[in-house]
């Protein structure tokens, strides 16, 4: 009898604890039915059934993690959506870019890693040489 008093006791906290988060931090235009203190009263006063009443009634709607449908003419591929990331503008993969390198007949620049630039490679063995004799 004990056990099954811990349990429904525990269980009742972790029903209501959350919802009354859930219900502080929500946005008072987002929630859908009543008030912010009038839900906190709900819940604290009918505990378990005030929580479900929340979690169907009241919680504010969420958006949906992926759009049904894309509106005709604003999707993008992969291929668009790289090429507007930085990671694809910092390839070349920019059209402005390409577009005006080609119009001044020049070859848009590759991103070196520092152990392809020979300045950097120059500098570290300076700095190496430079320990060494400090020693």
């Amino acid at each position: 009898m004990v056990l099954a008093c811990v349990l429904f006791a525990l269980f009742t906290v972790g029903l209501v604890v959350p919802c009354l988060i859930d219900v502080a931090t929500s946005p008072p235009w987002a929630i859908r039915i009543a008030s912010r203190r009038i839900w906190l009263s709900v819940i604290i006063v009918f505990s378990v059934f005030g929580c479900a009443a929340w979690l169907i009634a009241g919680r504010p709607r969420r958006m949906p993690l992926r759009p049904r449908r894309a509106p005709a003419g604003l999707s993008m591929g992969p291929a668009e959506a790289f090429r507007r990331h930085p990671a694809g503008r910092a390839i070349g993969l920019d059209l402005e870019s390409r577009l005006d390198a080609a119009r001044y007949g020049l070859r848009p620049a590759r991103v070196l890693g520092p152990d392809d630039d020979p300045e950097f490679l120059t500098e570290l063995e300076r700095r190496i040489r430079e320990s060494r004799d400090d020693r």
